[in-house]
């Protein structure tokens, strides 16, 4: 049987096997059999070699610049710790991480990942100098920062090859212009380039759903088992990363029903689209156990959900929530769209893409159609729960960008001569990285200066008498803005109250305020108690208004999404004061 090219729609009726050739795949060899792995572009011109590598080369830069960022303080981007003290399990032998205390949202099998990234990639740093010696546990009980700078790492590798994967994908299907235009988008992504400075498994998750992506697509050209075995996999892999892999399904029941020989509503109930999904939860099921048979942490994952989507759990009683995530569901829409992806991919690509989207349908390709139904039905589901951030965008960032990258290789190709093509491409795709670009540049030289609440811990190791008591005021319902204390000195909660703060025997006070609510002092209470107060220091990562940067509000993350240039370093506004009570205070 001879290979007849894509199938040019989408038919619940009529098989796709004898779909005529489309017109997008100029470079599809002629006649290849059916059931051979597609040869579909004929060779590698120097100039996409060379563009490759220069695309993984900034990609490279850009996520691996200030990547020591926030240590050796391990609470500088929330959650980071938790994933780092989990791995103690496996490194002990144990396979019960037990999240019945603090769930960070992720299987079991990402920690054992990471655990095993330590295990690996502790040796050699170690050999290079960079560690002390100790085998993991000791590493994790003496020097935790070393082994979650490795845990961060893996993250910025996974955010390389994400761009590397994208390409490939891409220019199977849309040659090399697209795939250039691609790479180069998400390389410099500052979304992606901000989350892959995190341990947290969200970029790991859009390294594997690019790569069902492509597979899916695969799938829905060639409809063997093979291709099914091979995406149901790369699920199954990526919902171990995280649970919104999940929402791949869609994508496969897609590439399940273009690919079908059947016909009527048979086509609706495709037989590889099933095998994609017992696939997939067969290795999900085989990386993390835990997950379905251990009753607590299948509990923790279950309320995950209702934590996300509380109106499915009507009769559940009201839990503590943050400040900011009362706000109704339907503000998530607008939140992820004009705030998390125009800040995070730019105004042209804010605009670009929803036209690559109806583009990707309208092309009729494989890797066109599962991109952009992916990309909606996760933007869907992410901005109807009230509990909304930004990384959360992460796996749609490479669909995104594979198309967004297909329309304009097309609309150049369509609208300008041969001769020209090059440049003009060159062109567009330079205005639409020109400001995430920037972006990524301005945030990694945020991040590679020294935190505020690291400068306040070296200050007050190098500067208050050991045995002090230090009061700690400003934080609210998050402890992600403090400051950590040396070992040297004693550490209270706080209130700006001189009775209770006397009570306490608090001789010296550390207060951390910003515009995140996490780190709050109220003003009129800390003038009341100015006359008692003399301030030692301060540490302020502000070198312009604060009304400048805008923050991701439910991220605690002490790095703006805009205004960049408004802060000079990461962490919120740290004052130092000693504090001497009013002789009558000290005596109640």
């Amino acid at each position: 049987m001879r290979f007849p090219g894509w199938p040019a729609r989408l038919s619940l009726t009529q098989s796709n096997r004898q779909a005529p050739r489309h017109p997008a795949y100029p470079n599809l060899d002629e006649a290849t059999e059916l059931d051979e792995r597609p040869r579909v572009v004929k060779g590698v011109s120097r100039t996409y070699v060379v563009g490759f590598f220069l695309i993984l080369g900034v990609a490279a830069g850009l996520r691996f610049w200030g990547l020591e960022s926030g240590l050796p303080h391990l609470m500088t981007r929330p959650d980071e710790e938790v994933l780092l003290l989990k791995t103690r399990f496996p490194a002990s032998g144990k396979i019960d991480l037990q999240y019945e205390e603090q769930h960070p949202g992720v299987p079991s099998a990402y920690i054992f990942l990471l655990w095993g990234v330590g295990e690996v990639g502790l040796p050699i740093m170690q050999s290079l100098g960079h560690a002390p010696e100790g085998d993991y546990l000791r590493a994790l009980d003496r020097f935790p920062a070393r082994v979650l700078l490795l845990e961060r790492i893996f993250s910025a590798v996974a955010g390389i090859a994400a761009v590397g994967m994208l390409m490939y994908f891409v220019r199977r299907e849309f040659a090399e212009k697209a795939a250039l235009a691609s790479g180069a988008i998400l390389a410099t992504s500052f979304l992606h380039v901000r989350e892959s400075h995190s341990a947290k498994p969200d970029v790991a998750l859009s390294l594997f759903a690019i790569l069902a992506l492509g597979l899916l697509a695969r799938l829905a050209y060639d409809g063997t088992t093979k291709s099914a075995l091979k995406s149901g996999a790369a699920i199954g892999v990526g919902m171990a990363m995280k649970p919104p892999a999940i929402l791949l399904f869609l994508p496969a029941w897609i590439a399940g029903v273009w690919s079908s020989s059947s016909s009527g509503w048979r086509r609706l109930v495709p037989g590889k689209s099933i095998l994609v999904g017992l696939v997939a939860a067969a290795v999900f099921l085989a990386t993390s156990p835990d997950s379905i048979l251990n009753p607590q942490t299948r509990d923790q994952l279950v309320n995950i959900v209702y934590i996300v989507f509380p109106g499915l759990d009507p009769g559940s009683a009201p839990q503590p929530t943050a400040p900011t995530a009362t706000r109704p569901a339907s503000e998530g829409f607008v939140y992820y769209y004009d705030f998390a992806y125009r800040h995070g991919a730019g105004w042209l690509l804010y605009l670009l893409t929803p036209i690559a989207v109806v583009w990707g349908f309208a092309s009729r390709t494989p890797l066109g159609v599962l991109s952009a139904s992916f990309a909606l039905v996760g933007f869907a589901v992410f901005a109807g729960s009230t509990a909304y951030q930004a990384r959360y965008l992460i796996p749609l960032l490479p669909a995104a960008a594979a198309l967004v990258g297909g329309l304009v290789a097309n609309a150049v190709d369509r609208a300008v001569p041969d001769r020209a093509r090059s440049i003009a491409i060159v062109a567009v795709v330079g205005a639409l990285i020109a400001q995430p670009l920037w972006s990524s540049v301005q945030f990694d030289g945020i991040v590679s200066q020294t935190d505020t609440r690291v400068q306040t811990t070296t200050w007050i190791r190098e500067n208050i008498p050991e045995g002090s008591v230090v009061g700690v005021a400003g934080t609210v319902f998050w402890g992600w803005g403090e400051p950590w204390m040396p070992g040297t000195v004693s550490r209270v909660t706080a209130t700006l109250d001189e009775a209770a703060l006397a009570a306490a025997g608090v001789e010296y006070l550390v207060t951390h305020d910003h515009p995140l609510f996490a780190s709050t002092i109220d003003p009129e209470a800390l003038s009341r108690l100015e006359p008692r107060l003399e301030t030692l220091a301060q540490f302020d990562p502000f070198i312009r208004p604060k009304s400048e940067a805008a923050f991701d509000a439910q991220d605690a993350y002490y790095v703006p999404m805009s205004g960049l240039a408004a802060v000079e370093r990461p962490g919120p506004v740290v004052q130092i004061y000693a504090f001497t009570p009013a002789p009558t205070a000290a005596r109640r």
